[in-house]
């Protein structure tokens, strides 16, 4: 039965504990939330991607995925359209959550869709880009993607914040 005010509310209670670190009460408010949830409501991929990230910190990867997956396919059917920003930042945790499995493949045809140039957020595209080319062992690939993550980068602050993280993940990316 849908009651979206409920959905709502259970979903508000459901990222309060998982923020406290009550998680498995987390879980247990998600999974009621979607189940009385709207299909057509505009959070219900945020409820998904939500209770992905919950699922996650219990090391629970496959629930993890799925979540993560209906989040996309949630936000795809709302938005009808692969460049819009909320399926951007949705490939962007699915495919993050493919490179913390170890399937760098997974993450690059996850975002691939996606990506090209101008596209909102393009930079997240890139940094899953250049992390899964150095998983791959494509040192050369991935220092380009940095580079153009870098110029794409939202804000001065941001660029200091990604070059820190991409620097120790690939080494120099000047050059």
């Amino acid at each position: 039965m849908i009651d979206q005010p409920r959905a709502s509310r259970l979903a508000k209670e459901g990222f309060d504990c998982w923020q406290s670190g009550q998680l498995e009460q987390a879980v247990t408010l998600y999974v009621e939330a979607l189940s009385f949830a709207d299909p057509k409501h505009y959070a219900l991929s945020d409820y998904h991607g939500e209770f992905a990230g919950v699922l996650s910190a219990l090391g629970r990867f496959s629930e993890a995925g799925e979540q993560y997956k209906a989040a996309l396919s949630v936000q795809l059917a709302q938005d009808e359209d692969d460049f819009s920003s909320g399926v951007v930042v949705a490939r962007y945790f699915l495919a993050q959550h493919y490179l913390q499995q170890n399937q760098p493949e997974v993450a690059l045809e996850t975002v691939a869709p996606s990506l090209k140039e101008g596209v909102s957020l393009e930079w997240i595209l890139r940094l899953i880009n250049a992390y899964a080319l150095k998983d791959l062992g494509r040192a050369n690939e991935a220092l380009l993607e940095a580079r153009r993550t870098l110029a794409l980068a939202p804000s001065d602050e941001k660029r200091e914040e990604l070059t820190r993280s991409l620097t120790e993940k690939l080494g120099e990316i000047h050059g």
